[in-house]
């Protein structure tokens, strides 16, 4: 019984990385994939200065979890 007891740990340790390595490699085999409809939108005239509201629809196309880290203008 101590036996089995002492080879639980390990054996579940090993369990949890052989999943998060499968996870891992299903993630490589279908990245997300970023779509955004309009790339570049025509927003009319405006005076220098103005503020301009416009919004972006983005859509993951991909299978895997997108994250976007950061948004900046250009």
């Amino acid at each position: 019984m101590r036996l089995s007891r002492k080879l639980g740990l390990p054996i579940a340790a090993t369990a949890l990385i052989a999943v998060l390595a499968l996870a891992a490699v299903a993630a490589q085999k279908d990245p997300p994939k970023m779509y955004i409809r309009d790339m570049d939108p025509d927003i009319g005239t405006f005076y220098e200065g103005a503020d301009i509201d416009y919004t972006f629809t983005v859509r993951n196309n991909g299978v895997s979890e997108l994250h976007i880290l950061g948004v900046r203008p250009g």
